[in-house]
């Protein structure tokens, strides 16, 4: 009966590594968290991916009501390195990110966009996160190597046509990955991770699972998770402790430093660490602006340049009438 457990737990997991690209680490956020940023202010993506690399973000400093504007988002890495996938083999780093907009703006369709925006959103699948939140957008994951730059077309909000929004400066919110997370939603580790010794003891046996489904002694099953045993070559490590035996599984992947015999301390790392990505995220300012407001400004300054060239001239006017008395 454990060995069919297993086996549906293996379909489950390969059915995951095969989702289509929309429905892949975005629908992991969009499942857990009816939004994606915590009252910290942290993006929720931080919390499976939990090393950290930069991210830049561009921006107009100021939009107007009805204008379609570019979010870019760049995530940049090293494109000669390569992440280890669910069953341990290398491959190329995906990125995504998760742009969270003030409420009232949103995605701009594909007639609203310009034959330039349409061409930097080819291949790129932008989804909001939710029916109700239009103004939160995501993508990815996408290969890497093709779209370390992400544009977001935006349509700002006309306050006189949405009453809940403003003329104001607003906080934009953005997020961008590169690679796997090292835990997954369920606080599970994934391969993308350092594993460490559960308590001080030795290692009796590493034992290597060409088949994980068949390959388990009876006598260490107690000890072992099935949904743990999904991958070939998975790696399950004994140890001797004064608690008794303990038991620890390796997915295939990260690199063992150890072997059986050795002592080890609780907490020691047992394999390396072998990711390479990491999420990001920053905050910029977006100035919703009047173009009424423009207007006067633009006239205001317009006529203190005319009021100062009028001063200038008659001032010049004055001290030639001066200049012409004291000649006479």
């Amino acid at each position: 009966m454990k060995r069919l457990a297993v086996a549906l737990m293996a379909c489950l997991a390969l059915a995951f590594v095969c989702m289509k690209p929309a429905a892949a680490y975005p629908y992991y956020a969009q499942m857990n968290y009816d939004s994606p940023r915590e009252a910290t202010g942290k993006i929720v993506c931080a919390n499976c991916h939990l090393a950290q690399m930069p991210i830049q973000v561009e921006l107009p400093q100021a939009v107007t009501p009805g204008q379609i504007f570019n979010v870019g988002i760049n995530i940049p890495y090293d494109l000669s390195k390569q992440q280890l996938i669910g069953d341990g083999t290398p491959a190329g780093l995906n990125v995504g990110a998760v742009v969270i907009l003030p409420e009232g703006f949103r995605l701009a369709s594909e007639a609203e966009m310009s034959a330039e925006q349409r061409e930097a959103m080819e291949g790129v699948y932008i989804t909001p996160y939710s029916d109700d939140q239009p103004n939160i957008l995501l993508a990815g994951p996408l290969p890497g190597e093709e779209y370390q730059n992400l544009e977001f077309p935006v349509v700002a909000p006309d306050p006189a046509q949405d009453p809940s929004t403003t003329f104001m400066k607003y906080l934009v919110y953005a997020g961008g990955n590169r690679g796997r997370g090292q835990l997954n939603p369920d606080g599970s580790m994934t391969n993308n991770n350092v594993f460490r010794a559960p308590a001080t003891g030795t290692i009796d046996q590493v034992l290597t699972l060409e088949d994980p489904f068949s390959d388990l002694p009876v006598e260490l099953e107690p000890l072992v998770k099935s949904e743990d045993l999904v991958y070939p070559n998975t790696r399950v490590l004994t140890f001797t402790t004064d608690a008794g035996l303990k038991a620890l599984v390796i997915p295939p992947g990260p690199e063992l430093l150890v072997s059986a015999g050795e002592s080890v301390e609780e907490g020691q790392a047992l394999t390396n660490y072998p990711n390479v990505g990491g999420f990001g995220q920053v905050e910029r300012e977006l100035v919703l602006q009047s173009p009424t407001r423009i207007k006067w400004l633009l006239a205001f300054l317009g006529a203190s340049l005319l009021a100062q060239i009028m001063l200038v001239l008659k001032k010049k006017q004055v001290e030639q009438i001066q200049a012409a008395e004291l000649l006479g």
